[in-house]
């Protein structure tokens, strides 16, 4: 899917993306489905998609760690 995200993308475009936070679990939370990725994984998938990293940040903002169950992180398509 990243790379399908990245082909979409004119050159200099720009995605945001917001995730559930865990340790590579994949599966159910409530109604939704998602797979929980911790920063070090993420980074590393969407880089291999050929991403830059513009930033990354938990949310929401304004509690601790442990209360910031989504992980945020803006990345752009570089510029041949």
């Amino acid at each position: 899917m990243l790379g399908e995200l990245h082909e979409t993308l004119k050159p200099g475009g720009v995605l945001f993306c917001s995730n559930p936070r865990g340790q590579g679990q994949e599966g159910w939370s409530g109604d939704r489905y998602g797979a929980f990725h911790d920063w070090e994984a993420w980074l590393g998938h969407v880089t291999a998609a050929g991403f830059s990293q513009l930033a990354h940040f938990y949310r929401p903002t304004g509690l601790p760690l442990e209360q910031q169950p989504w992980l945020a992180s803006v990345w752009r398509k570089p510029v041949p």
